[in-house]
């Protein structure tokens, strides 16, 4: 239908009455209401010819104010509710000077099959301002998702006339209200609802507490932090999910309380926690390095997966610095952070495998194995290590490792000095064999 077309057409009779040519809807409404202006005007140069008296005149003016807006509103409404897809474009685009008397049937334009009167009714009644908000909240019973999106378009339009009702509508008994509250109050980055926001994150219904959680990731409000990861062990996964991605959202200021809630006694706020700090990635990672040494071994364990998870190569020398950490948890998660940082970690824990404390040396064979093939040809180089233990370490990892390249150079090792090292070498071996046959 061709909305650039906004003449009006009259409903039909069942006399079948001719149409009244096409003219436009504010000309035509214009006339009816000068016709009946001008008739109770004529009435009233009468009146005052017959010498009535000046106060029956104004109680005749009255009654023409009354007449001219029932003539509009009439008209007006019959428009709204009667005409054809062009004539209700219209009537939607000039009720807005209108005000009040049209709020119920714009209300109920939100929900008209077409998308343009939808939207029109929307704009118009964020025309209209302050009188439209109650009747607004209201309709956010309604559950069609095209419906609420144009109410919460109309209550961004009014502003702030609307934020008082709305922070009350977050108290209304229905959910759909509640959640449409916050929605809005979201949309419009409203600060002060930020208290009323926290609070209904723990909403009895699950849709409001979703849309809390993602309101407050579009007002980014540094108090909102702590109860967000409290609401990371949500029953329901798209709130938790809403929760994680606002935090994620308020990136640097919302690490160093995920840090401290790597060891939160909740096992599922912990894991979120740490996939929280995953997902913020580079901007979280001198943070986790400076945790390395916390006073916590819960902190140090939960940083180093962090940050193996992360994969930046900066952390490597920190995370070396850890494979002799008391804790053997820590240690455990070290040694998998290597691991998962792949090569670039291999010279480092090369140079431990040789030089490092008893300790150490445990823990870096152990990430070695887990690297497997790419390690193979640094082993290979330290079997003519001075140190026998060296040599000997070196011939089980291959073994291990199980690398088919690693034979030759095993086989002259046979012939060692060393009985341990000949020993290791000859079972690294039959490892290899058996691996491979």
């Amino acid at each position: 239908m061709d909305l650039l077309n906004t003449g009006f057409n009259y409903p039909k009779s069942e006399k079948n009455l001719p149409e009244v040519p096409d003219t436009y809807l504010k000309d035509f409404i214009l006339i009816l209401v000068r016709r009946t202006y001008m008739g109770i005007t004529k009435k009233f140069l009468n009146m005052f010819k017959s010498g009535k008296s000046e106060e029956e005149g104004e109680r005749v003016h009255e009654e023409a104010q009354v007449s001219t807006q029932k003539v509009r509103y009439d008209n007006f409404l019959t428009a709204l509710s009667e005409g054809d897809l062009d004539t209700r474009w219209s009537a939607v685009r000039s009720v807005g000077d209108l005000g009040e008397p049209f709020i119920e049937p714009l209300i109920r334009g939100l929900k008209d099959d077409y998308w343009i009167i939808r939207r029109g009714s929307a704009d118009t009644l964020g025309k209209i301002g302050a009188p439209a908000v109650g009747p607004l909240i209201e309709a956010l019973h309604e559950p069609g998702d095209d419906v609420r999106q144009e109410i919460l378009r109309a209550l961004q339009l009014i502003g702030e006339p609307s934020v008082g009702a709305l922070l009350q509508g977050m108290k209304h008994s229905h959910p759909f209200v509640r959640s449409g509250s916050v929605q809005a109050l979201g949309i419009m980055g409203e600060k002060r609802a930020v208290p009323q926001l926290i609070e209904s994150l723990k909403d009895t219904d699950a849709r409001v507490r979703y849309e809390s959680a993602v309101a407050l990731g579009r007002i980014g409000d540094p108090r909102t932090i702590g109860p967000l990861i409290e609401t990371l062990n949500d029953a329901k996964e798209q709130v938790r999910m809403a929760a994680m991605a606002t935090l994620c959202s308020l990136g640097e200021t919302s690490i160093e309380p995920l840090i401290r809630a790597l060891i939160d006694p909740n096992e599922d706020i912990c894991r979120r926690a740490t996939l929280a700090l995953v997902t913020i990635g580079e901007p979280s990672v001198d943070a986790l390095i400076k945790a390395l040494i916390d006073q916590n071994p819960g902190i140090r364990k939960g940083s180093v997966e962090v940050l193996g998870q992360i994969g930046n190569t900066r952390a490597i020398p920190p995370i070396m610095k850890a494979l002799d950490d008391p804790e053997r948890s820590v240690r455990i998660e070290v040694v998998k952070a290597l691991a998962s940082l792949g090569v670039p970690a291999i010279a480092p824990l090369m140079q431990v495998f040789r030089e490092g404390n008893f300790m150490m040396k445990t823990s870096a064979m152990e990430a070695l194995w887990m690297l497997g093939q790419p390690a193979t040809t640094p082993l290979i180089m330290v079997l003519k290590d001075d140190q026998s233990d060296v040599r000997k370490r070196a011939a089980l990892l291959l073994g291990e490792i199980g690398d088919q390249k690693a034979v030759d150079h095993l086989t002259s090792l046979l012939n060692d000095e060393n009985i341990a090292v000949r020993r290791e070498a000859f079972e690294a071996l039959e490892m290899i064999k058996k691996r491979n046959a």
